[in-house]
């Protein structure tokens, strides 16, 4: 190379480049260069199978596989698992995390009574529907679930399961005083509208409203539905707890009458509902029932799985 290339600066420029593996082409300016519309565009990805999330609630959407998962994903696939919900069911359940569960217990001396078909007292029952209740509550709203029973004191917030263990290790006893608890619950500030989240009230019992004195009160219950409780900002769900279908005819009334209150049957009954609709192949699984009965005041489409076709 002579000497006056060597000095021309131009010439140095070019060096440079070429050592550097820089050619003509080169942008000159941000404005030349050609950003991809994704970091990854242009490179072929491979497709990736998440065999661990057996239910698609939870799958990161095609248009964006790398989505991070919601806080609350991981812990209701495992519950959906755990009490095998079906996906009917399990894509639905994040519609709670816009409510407050409220849970109201029948305690009266009647859920003593054994359950069909079972070895258990419909108290047994209870607690179990209570506690996964909880289980499936506890993932959408980590300050807890408030559970009110007729004739002991309520326990507010309750987050650990153990807790419902101790709360029906005592025997139940007494009336069926659903008026004063419904009304301190529809009358409470989280009740009322413009909160941050709707409330949903979980009313299981297995007759008919009373005093403490056992006078029948189904009217004063009627009025603390429709006037007392804000339809709008509260939902109710009356689960009943026996097969005899005179002890809560009171409650079909309120289902067809009342806005956003459902009613569903006891777990036998609500399944045989559901099987002459859907067939006896259609699974209905404990967790299912469980899922509908938290869902159907809520979701017009889950209410109507059992209806009569």
């Amino acid at each position: 190379m002579q000497s006056s290339e060597i000095n021309n600066p131009r010439t140095t420029i070019d060096i440079f480049n070429n050592v550097n593996g820089f050619d003509d082409n080169i942008p000159q300016s941000i404005e030349e260069l050609e950003i991809p519309s994704s970091p990854r565009e242009g490179r072929q990805q491979p497709e990736i199978i998440r065999h661990d999330l057996v239910n698609s609630y939870n799958s990161p959407p095609e248009s964006n596989p790398y989505q991070p998962e919601r806080r609350f994903d991981v812990a209701l696939r495992h519950i959906v698992d755990k009490y095998e919900i079906r996906e009917q069911f399990s894509q639905k359940l994040p519609l709670l995390e816009h409510y407050k569960i409220i849970i109201v217990c029948d305690d009266s001396g009647s859920m003593k009574t054994p359950v069909d078909r079972t070895n258990k007292t419909r108290w047994d029952e209870l607690r179990e529907i209570v506690k996964i209740i909880l289980e499936i509550g506890v993932i959408f709203d980590s300050n807890g679930v408030d559970i009110h029973f007729l004739n002991r004191p309520p326990i507010l917030r309750v987050t650990d399961p153990t807790v419902i263990d101790e709360q029906f290790s005592i025997p139940p006893r007494g009336y069926t005083p659903l008026v004063p608890v419904l009304t301190r619950i529809f009358s409470s500030p989280e009740a009322q509208r413009g909160r941050d989240k709707k409330v949903l009230v979980f009313v299981a019992t297995d007759g008919t409203p009373t005093d403490n004195k056992g006078n029948v009160k189904i009217d004063e219950l009627d009025d603390v539905l429709t006037r007392v409780r804000n339809a709008e900002a509260t939902h109710v769900m009356f689960l009943i707890c026996t097969d005899d279908p005179a002890c809560v005819a009171y409650l079909v009334d309120f289902d067809e009458r009342l806005d956003n209150v459902d009613v569903t049957d006891d777990f036998f009954t609500e399944r045989e509902r559901v099987w002459r609709k859907n067939g006896p192949a259609y699974p209905f699984s404990k967790g299912d029932y469980i899922a509908k009965t938290l869902l159907g005041a809520i979701d017009p489409e889950i209410d109507a799985i059992d209806d009569n076709p």
